[in-house]
């Protein structure tokens, strides 16, 4: 109902905007946008209140709490594992497609920066020109000199007593869309300023920065994966010399004893460098981007 009011409000005030302009396509794609990361977010979420519930049954093994019998015993954390290994295959497949979308990102600014930076519109093919005029990502780093934009309904859900007022925002949301597209098509408008170009390029390095460290997360928990994998297996398969060939292949040619022992430490060990990576990347990445932007003052100068 929300977003067939915003659909609707293109008509509001006796103005009417074509389903096929630009700013219309622009609004689309972003509720669309938002729609598809809600519906992940919460998929996601389950994925990981399943882990975190298991986690508990992990937790009390490192306390030797399961050796007692007390909580379900050893079946109890077996069937934990299981649920776990079972969330993580969807998340360490989220990992590796924010990973990909992050560099891809950023090879689109730069393409953009090379593209764009200092030209006139009138200098710009008409490919472009449609690319940055109707494409949702780049609208966001050629219209705006932050390189983001953000409509007002990522503020939060507006009350249902507020539903005019939320229609006539959704009206001015799409004129100003509107003005930002007629201002850079004029044939003497600069596209991509000296300045902006600059801001787009920090951020070109940041979402770079962000799918390498992406990779890793994904690296940590497939290691973490693979090693509480093999607690699940030694459990089912525990006659060693009835295993199939793909079973011992699969412990690396361990004993199913080893093979235990060397899995859960190697996921307890994955899983204590991922919160270390979390909580210092943010300083690395500032270290990082101030050490390129005085490298690029040096060769300026």
């Amino acid at each position: 109902q929300k977003e067939e009011r915003k659909s609707k409000a293109a008509k509001d005030d006796g103005k009417t905007v074509s389903s096929s302009s630009p700013a219309y396509v622009i609004l689309t794609a972003s509720l669309l946008s938002e729609a598809n990361t809600a519906l992940r977010s919460t998929f996601v979420g389950l994925c990981v209140l399943s882990i975190g519930i298991s986690f508990f049954w992990l937790f009390a093994n490192s306390l030797h709490v399961t050796e007692a019998g007390w909580i379900g015993g050893l079946p109890a954390l077996i069937h934990a594992l299981t649920v776990m290994e079972i969330a993580m295959v969807p998340l360490l497949y989220c990992m590796i497609k924010d990973a990909s979308k992050a560099i891809g990102k950023s090879n689109t600014i730069q393409a953009l920066v090379e593209k764009l930076s200092g030209k006139n519109k009138k200098d710009v093919t008409e490919e472009d020109a449609k690319q940055f005029m109707t494409d949702l990502e780049t609208y966001a780093f050629v219209m705006k000199k932050s390189g983001s934009w953000t409509p007002f309904w990522a503020g939060g859900p507006l009350s249902s007593a507020d539903a005019m007022a939320e229609e006539k925002m959704v009206v001015k949301e799409i004129e100003a869309i509107e003005q930002d597209i007629q201002a850079k098509s004029k044939p003497d408008a600069i596209v991509i300023s000296t300045e902006q170009a600059r801001t787009l390029e920090v951020l070109s390095n940041i979402s770079r920065m962000e799918g390498y460290r992406e990779y890793i997360y994904f690296l940590l928990n497939f290691i973490a994966f693979y090693g509480y994998l093999l607690g699940v297996v030694v459990y089912y398969f525990d006659d060693e010399e009835k295993q199939h060939e793909s079973i011992r292949y699969l412990k690396m040619g361990y004993s199913n004893a080893d093979a235990d022992w060397a899995g859960n430490f190697a996921g307890d060990l994955m899983w204590t460098i991922e919160p270390i990576v979390i909580l210092l990347s943010p300083a690395f990445f500032a270290m990082l981007l101030k050490s390129a932007g005085a490298k690029k003052k040096v060769k300026s100068d």
